[in-house]
């Protein structure tokens, strides 16, 4: 009741903290001087200091009536003006501070906002995962934190109680010799040392608040950080920027190493580790897939969101430029088309790299693009408002998208398996186009080893593609007919009907069509979002094994005719015949 109530943390009332510039800061000061030994604003008793949060919140300058708040209130404002600045390290206690006062808002909704703030500040969003904040986005209130420190207290003296050091420990709760404990040996090593009435809930809750670097498993490290008194460490100065140990704690360990039992015995039978592991699959099936899943479709949101204010950002600046005539416009954009042009010398408003890719400029007779293996990129069609739904949907229903590409080598062949002697190839794939917009689904365009272009895994190897030799990929769809064709060099080289294979269900384009979204009015799979574009991804990481170059990417919000897929390609390769 006292730890609710919020009696052992008082908190004066009217007392706000307010973020400023250093500009501001310099008027609030001069301010401040001018009225030495007077009240700030006749009439009322305000109070003011300003404190720099980088120099540990110290205060450099104060009014002359101004009095210091409560600790916790001090303590909590300081440490919310750093979350909101993007500090990812943090001491314990500090994000103890953090977490208390951040208690009544969703982990969900934490995550999220971080990552909006990290987006607009044009910082890396993944970074956070293996830094001391992951706690915030893992323990929703001081109430959760508590229990979990109280069990990490009890495994301590538990373990001091039996005279086991932390070396033997781990070893003996480690029954499957792997090195980690898994969430059914950390229930196990639980139930050992005495804690009763554990739930699946508990034990979820416990490995995610010590494992640092998300394998869902502790490690050796991680166990070692569980059982280390936070308070002490502290009053000791082992903790140092947010840091939750140092080089001594590692001694500490190899010593415990050095003076463990040889071959401990393992503590949780065979049985009772099965048990453990059903218990927490048939929870994780339940309760934490789909919260997973929503969560990771909030941060996306979130992601994309971030990347639309990165882009407008950057719009408003390469618009300032264009205005005074030093470069054109790239995007180039108006209500029917989008261009992306990587040929010059900088990169395209609204471009970003995925999934920790690396991609930049090169330059051989002139730029291009080269997507290394295992990356891709993501485009936003509607830089400047321009580029809207059709055909009665919000989503582009009826596009026509031309891609300039080279492979320096097309994807290999490999064996199916290892086992299999000659005659026994596989053709391996690369991503060309993805549609989905949470990254949920894959690749609706690939190419195969033989330089053909599939359309959802559906292959016609009548026209295919060469390495080392630029092309111009065509793709022209249109959702209401539920009907996309592939050109290659302006011809024909690959279609998929909708209606038709609905009418032939025997036939092989149908029974592999059949596991996409429905091809209708903005279908996730199939139209086109006008925030995002993803160019080379798939879901498969085994279809991003291989390199390529792309020049140009070109977004008509209208279905092209097979004649002006021809005409457009001529243009193309009359202006750019390299």
């Amino acid at each position: 009741e006292s730890l609710q109530s919020g009696t052992l943390r008082p908190e004066y009332r009217g007392r706000y903290t307010v973020a400023v510039s250093l500009a501001e800061a310099e008027t609030i000061r001069r301010i401040m001087h001018m009225r030495l030994e007077k009240k700030l604003i006749d009439g009322s008793d305000m109070q003011l200091a300003l404190r720099c949060s980088e120099a540990k919140n110290m205060i450099f300058d104060r009014s002359s009536n101004f009095q210091d708040p409560p600790r916790y209130q001090r303590e909590a404002s300081w440490q919310s003006l750093r979350y909101l600045n993007c500090d990812m390290y943090f001491q314990d206690a500090q994000l103890n501070t953090l977490i208390r006062a951040m208690q009544y808002t969703p982990i969900r909704e934490r995550v999220v906002f971080f990552m909006t703030i990290l987006g607009c500040r044009r910082r890396a969003t993944y970074r956070w995962k293996s830094t001391p904040l992951s706690k915030l986005f893992k323990i929703l209130s001081e109430f959760h934190m508590l229990k979990n420190r109280s069990q990490a207290v009890r495994m301590r003296e538990s373990m001091k109680e039996k005279g086991l050091l932390p070396y033997d420990a781990f070893r003996m709760f480690n029954v499957k010799k792997t090195g980690q404990l898994s969430p059914a040996e950390v229930w196990g090593a639980l139930v050992w040392l005495g804690l009763k009435d554990l739930t699946p809930k508990d034990i979820f809750g416990f490995v995610e608040a010590a494992d640092k670097n998300g394998d869902r498993n502790i490690d050796y490290q991680e166990f070692i950080d569980i059982l280390r008194n936070p308070d002490a460490a502290a009053k000791e100065g082992k903790q140092d920027d947010g840091k939750l140990g140092d080089d001594d704690d590692d001694d500490d360990d190899d010593d415990d190493a050095k003076n463990s039992k040889s071959a401990p015995e393992a503590i949780i039978s065979a049985e009772a580790l099965k048990s453990y592991e059903k218990k927490l699959l048939a929870y994780e099936d339940k309760e934490l897939k789909e919260e997973g899943k929503h969560q990771m479709r909030e941060i996306k949101e979130a992601q994309m969101a971030a990347q639309r204010r990165r882009a407008e950002i950057e719009t408003e600046e390469e618009e300032k430029q264009v205005m005074a005539g030093q470069m054109k416009p790239n995007p180039d954009s108006s209500e029917s088309c989008v261009v992306w042009d990587f040929t010059t010398s900088r990169k395209p408003v609204g471009v970003a790299k995925l999934n920790d890719s690396h991609y930049h400029m090169r330059r051989q007779g002139q730029n291009y693009l080269k997507v290394y293996a295992n990356s891709a990129i993501t485009l936003t069609p509607n830089i400047r408002d321009d580029l809207k739904g059709n055909m009665g949907g919000e989503r582009i229903n009826a596009y026509t998208i031309v891609m300039e590409v080279k492979f320096d080598s097309l994807p290999c062949q490999k064996k199916a398996s290892d086992d299999m002697k000659d005659g026994g190839m596989v053709s391996t794939e690369r991503a060309l186009l993805n549609l989905n917009r949470l990254e949920e689904a894959d690749a609706m365009l690939t190419v195969d080893s033989d330089g053909a272009v599939g359309i959802a895994g559906v292959y016609d190897k009548r026209i295919k593609m060469v390495a080392k030799k630029w092309h111009f990929v065509t793709v022209v769809a249109d959702c209401k007919e539920g009907k996309m064709t592939v050109y290659i060099d302006g011809m024909p080289a690959n279609t998929l009907d909708a209606k038709k294979a609905a009418s032939s269900s025997s036939s092989s384009s149908s029974s592999s069509s059949s596991s996409l979204a429905p091809l209708e009015l903005d279908s996730q799979d199939f139209s086109v979002a006008p925030d995002k574009l993803l160019a080379f991804f798939s879901t498969d990481s085994s279809k991003m094994d291989c390199e390529i170059d792309v020049k140009r990417i070109w977004l008509y919000r209208d279905a092209k005719s097979e004649t002006m897929i021809g005409l457009m390609n001529e243009e193309f390769m009359a202006r750019d015949p390299w």
